[in-house]
Formats: structure tokens, sequence, C-alpha cells
């Protein structure tokens, strides 16, 4: 179990990448992603491994006026 954008979800996920994918986020442009309130970069959410009660938050860009 991880909490996922302030919700607790099961997840067979073991890296970030993984579940940036399950969640169908993967060609999203302009998202942004913290782990235990820590910003990472897309260059390491493959090497990202995933732990019990991590808290990942991510944001997505919207444009408007």
């Amino acid at each position: 179990t991880v909490y996922f954008n302030n919700s607790a979800i099961s997840t067979d996920s073991s890296t970030l990448k993984d579940l940036i994918h399950e969640k169908g986020l993967h060609d999203k442009k302009g998202i942004a992603v913290a782990i235990n309130n820590a910003v990472v970069s897309k260059e390491t959410w493959q090497k990202i491994k995933l732990n019990k009660e991590d808290n990942i938050l991510i944001i997505t860009a919207t444009q408007g006026g």
C-alpha cells in the first residue's frame, strides 16, 4: 500500500515509472512528481523503488486563461 495523491492504494508496481504507467499518466506532458515531499526528476523514475507507505504526489499542469 502506498499513498497516491492522498489516497491509499494497493499496487503491484515496483518502481515509480511502473506506477505512472499503471495510472495512465505516462504520455501526459507537464507532470511533476514528489515522493515523501521530495521532487523527483523524470530521468530517475525508473530507478526509484516504491516502498510501503510512500506518499506519492503527482500534479499536472493545465492551460487556461
